[in-house]
């Protein structure tokens, strides 16, 4: 995690999340394909894009200038990013997360030390990787009482990236049937027992589209029935490979933003002042996967905002309808091995040195 801040005396700041390298230094031994992340910016004709433009005016849809007025903030915290290394050009790699996913309800955990490698069960000679500290329920997050029982009492972090209703997975749907994944309504999130897996200390983060409705359901419907409480809302911008905006932001919400957002939350009990120093960052950046709903790692910022116990040296971590695995984190959901799948990652190489023994 690199903390961006345009002065020391500032108390506000932005964080740049690298995910690729938060996931290596993670898996040890293993580590993500650079092809992964050979994220550009989207170019587009000028005359096409301003002829979008119109017919988007014909068309108007909700404004929201704050997106805009974000964008002063946002490129004066991406001045203080360096620039990347140019990488070395790679042809496209084959879209193994694209093959269909059959793997039975199933739940498995790894406590030997290091990563270990589990052969798939639907006849195929794929084999997903475990990490070391790591435990996986591939489970459909809805009969999620159902697991209550194996579970934590609560947890000290939650994170969620729920499968909103949205227009692209419709269409991916219609497309490729077995890549869109199973959405959720509002009222089907909302029965999710939450509250039974938190504590005063805990803090739940959650992944949420554009979509004002999404958002307004979040906050005035969701929230409350898991009894949480809002502490923070701020955007995740999504950079490209020599870290610029993949895009614009559009100042009319139902077009493609090149941010999500991000809420993070406590419970309804905790005290009054808890999580407040989360609102000191602005914004969150990093190189998005090429891999849709492949989000970055958030433990390595949100660990200075977590009280743990005495003596507790590693929080107790949880994320629902995860799709890849963390050390230290229980991971439910319906793919939850599917960006584990070993044709993602390679094997890292280790320098040997020979040092001479000096008497």
């Amino acid at each position: 995690m690199l903390k961006l801040q345009k002065k020391t005396e500032d108390s506000k700041f932005a964080v740049f999340l690298d995910h690729k390298t938060l996931i290596n230094e993670a898996y040890d031994e293993f580590k993500l394909k650079s092809e992964l992340f050979q994220f550009h910016a989207k170019k587009t004709d000028k005359g096409i894009e301003e002829d979008k433009t119109r017919k988007r005016k014909r068309k108007a849809g909700v404004e929201d200038a704050s997106s805009l007025e974000d964008l002063h903030l946002v490129n004066e915290y991406l001045e203080l990013l360096s620039k990347p290394v140019e990488p070395e050009d790679s042809s496209p790699m084959k879209r193994h997360w694209e093959d269909g996913y059959n793997v039975p309800q199933l739940h498995g955990a790894n406590e030997s030390g290091r990563m270990q490698r589990f052969l798939r069960v639907d006849g195929s000679r794929g084999v997903y990787l475990i990490p070391n500290q790591s435990r996986f329920f591939n489970h459909n997050v809805d009969n999620l009482p159902a697991l209550l029982h194996q579970l934590l009492p609560a947890y000290d972090l939650i994170v969620l990236d729920p499968p909103w209703r949205n227009k692209y997975i419709r269409r991916l749907k219609r497309a490729k049937p077995e890549l869109g994944y199973s959405m959720l309504s509002n009222e089907q999130l909302s029965h999710i027992p939450l509250s039974k897996l938190t504590h005063p200390r805990s803090l739940v983060a959650i992944w949420c589209t554009n979509s004002t409705l999404h958002q307004l359901a979040l906050e005035q419907q969701l929230l409350p029935s898991w009894n949480l409480r809002l502490l923070h809302k701020l955007r995740w911008y999504k950079l490209s490979t020599d870290h610029e905006l993949i895009a614009p932001p559009q100042s009319d919400l139902t077009q493609k933003q090149p941010y999500e957002m991000l809420y993070v939350a406590c419970r309804s009990d905790a005290s009054e002042n808890y999580g407040k120093d989360i609102q000191q960052t602005e914004l969150i950046f990093s190189v998005p996967s090429i891999v849709h709903s492949h989000k970055p790692p958030l433990l390595s910022w949100l660990r200075e905002h977590l009280l743990l116990d005495k003596d507790q040296l590693e929080p107790n971590c949880l994320e629902l309808f995860a799709r890849y695995l963390h050390p230290h984190f229980t991971s439910i959901g319906l793919e939850v091995l599917k960006l584990m799948d070993e044709r993602l990652y390679e094997v890292r190489k280790v320098e040997h040195c020979n040092q001479e023994e000096v008497n």
